[in-house]
């Protein structure tokens, strides 16, 4: 496995971007009452032009415990990820993005009857697979591994079942959005695996964190 120079360990000691990601989570529920129902994913009006809420549907929540779980969940993960390495900052945003892009288009494409969609937890399925992913690319221990296979387990469950952790929610979670997601990190991490690995004279060994170091 590639070694982090000190420079790439060394990271950022405060995690701006995902500080200004919860904040704007928090102020945007603050507003609700009057922005929720202009911001939300609703596909509908999706389809007649409104293509900004692909994007504000994943940062407008349905009440207080729903945006303080996501909002919990991001500072955990994003602010591992920012920590990490001086590229932190940009693969939280990287993530995100090809989170909630491969989000929208699953939802628009895939699933018709889901006519409205609110939260982040969808795009921190991509966060969560990049760090499960991570941690294991570092330390080898199969606990990652098998982190993100019960992950893969829950989102399947409530496909078939219903949801487990959010049955209090006025909408249920949507299986799609979360698998999305999830399949959104391993991509990216695949990507950024491939890009380091690129730089090492045992590429093609390298870019597969399942082989030993």
């Amino acid at each position: 496995m590639l070694k982090q120079t000190s420079t790439q360990a060394r990271g950022t000691k405060v995690p701006r971007v995902t500080l200004a990601l919860i904040l704007t989570m928090l102020l945007l529920q603050l507003l609700s009452p009057w922005l929720f129902g202009h911001l939300v994913y609703d596909r509908p009006a999706i389809l007649r032009g409104e293509a900004w809420r692909l994007v504000t549907g994943h940062l407008v929540h349905l009440d207080w415990s729903h945006v303080t779980v996501n909002a919990i969940a991001l500072l955990c993960l994003g602010g591992l990820i920012e920590t990490g390495s001086d590229a932190g900052r940009r693969t939280v945003l990287a993530g995100l993005g090809i989170g909630v892009a491969t989000i929208g288009f699953l939802l628009i494409l895939f699933s018709p009857a889901s006519a409205f969609y609110a939260g982040l937890s969808g795009a921190l399925n991509t966060l969560f697979a990049f760090v499960c992913l991570q941690f294991y690319a570092q330390t080898r221990h199969w606990i990652w591994l098998g982190l993100l296979i019960g992950d893969a387990a829950k989102i399947a469950w409530e496909a078939v079942s219903g949801p487990i952790f959010t049955s209090a929610l006025a909408w249920p979670p949507e299986p799609i959005a979360h698998f999305g997601g999830l399949l959104a990190g391993i991509a990216l991490f695949a990507c950024r695996s491939i890009r380091i690995a690129r730089k090492s004279w045992y590429f093609p060994w390298a870019v597969c964190p399942l082989f030993p170091a």
